[in-house]
């Protein structure tokens, strides 16, 4: 197995790096595509051999997983060896659009939004059920309507508390959303900046909990700004590790976070807990599209089909954090009670509208950055 590229952070921080930049507008889109250009060769030897593929992915505890315990039995299965190219949702989702007249990247590890963003710039392939057959395995959820991709993943966001603090004072674990505005947390909430996804995900739940949806903001920006001006908030996070020290540190006693980031400091000691509200938690995914026109597509979708095998699934789960989408695969038992794991329990979790959030993003920025953090008390 070769490597193209240099280490990077998590999936779950990769995906906030690719919502803090993905302001979805062509032009936008095409300035990273032409960083991407302009940069030397980014694939260097990748086609020495006849059967391999090019799989453009994350770094950090997904890099590690992948390598040791994914790409190896791949490789010895099927012969076809792996060249994985580290980077984040954004970046390698640059890569794949700098270079679609010659593709590069045979296999992209999509987000949701620049799964979207690819459809709209014809840049994934249509699977073939006979290349993945383990799609009839896995939930409706996870099959795009048009056939193209398929969530390999899938994680959501909810509240995240500290139980020690919670029971020093007397509290009850936070079941609501509407937990957070509660006075007896002055002081203790925080909350993210709006480059993280995390935040933007709340965002766009807080306009269905209090009444409206995606395509207008303005009731929950009026009351996330409520929620500030109550003195609960005592912190703004820029990003997931600012967090983690905002809330293992004592600072905050709540706050909302990704299912895949609360899990993983869970299964690394960390005393917080994570509850899905009871109004649902935000659903995002994780999903591998195949590259049109990539010199190996017969070899990226028995990679798709690998990954969505039972025990691949399963072992995805236990080791970084992102829920099953094989209906046959099992969920470690210390997640039982918070990751889905059957059609009952991902009925709990909201599917956002994340066409209009993307078509939106830049103007939500720019309205939170001024009604919500630059003008805090």
């Amino acid at each position: 197995m070769a490597t193209v590229g240099a280490r990077e952070t998590p999936m779950y921080a990769s995906i906030s790096s690719a919502a803090e930049d993905f302001r979805s507008t062509r032009r936008q889109m095409l300035i990273h595509a032409g960083a991407v250009l302009a940069a030397p060769a980014l694939i260097t030897g990748a086609r020495a051999a006849n059967e391999q593929l090019v799989l453009a992915s994350y770094g950090g505890t997904t890099e590690t997983f992948m390598r040791t315990e994914v790409i190896p039995g791949f490789e010895k299965e099927t012969g076809i060896k792996v060249v994985y190219a580290v980077g984040t949702a954004l970046s390698n989702y640059s890569r794949v659009l700098a270079t679609r007249r010659r593709p590069e990247i045979d296999l992209y590890w999509a987000n949701d939004l620049s799964h979207l963003a690819g459809k709209q710039q014809d840049l994934y392939l249509k699977l073939d059920p006979e290349l993945v057959p383990n799609l009839k395995n896995v939930y409706p959820l996870a099959r795009d309507a048009d056939g193209i991709g398929v969530m390999s993943n899938i994680s959501g966001c909810g509240l995240q508390y500290n139980p020690q603090k919670f029971a020093e004072a007397g509290f009850a674990p936070p079941t609501s959303w509407l937990d957070l505005w509660d006075h007896k947390f002055k002081g203790r909430v925080a909350i993210y900046s709006i480059g993280v996804l995390f935040s933007q995900d709340f965002l766009a739940m807080m306009t269905r909990v209090f009444g409206g949806n995606e395509g207008d903001i303005s009731v929950a920006i009026r009351k996330i700004r409520e929620l500030r001006d109550s003195g609960n908030v005592v912190a703004f996070a820029n990003s997931p590790a600012e967090m983690d020290n905002i809330m293992t540190q004592g600072q905050a006693w709540v706050n909302y976070n990704a299912q895949t980031r609360a899990l993983a400091l869970m299964q690394n000691g960390s005393p917080l807990k994570y509850v899905q509200p009871k109004e649902g938690g935000t659903l995002f995914s994780v999903i591998f599209d195949a590259v049109k026109g990539s010199p190996n597509p017969i070899a990226a979708q028995k990679f798709i089909n690998y990954m969505l095998k039972e025990d691949i699934q399963s072992a995805t789960a236990e080791k970084i954090g992102y829920a099953p989408v094989n209906m046959n695969a099992k969920v470690p038992a210390v997640f039982a009670d918070v990751m889905p794991r059957n059609e009952a329990t991902l009925r709990t979790f909201v599917q956002l509208d994340r066409a209009t959030m993307n078509r939106d993003l830049e103007n939500w920025t720019e309205v939170w950055n001024r009604e919500i953090e630059t003008r805090r008390r």
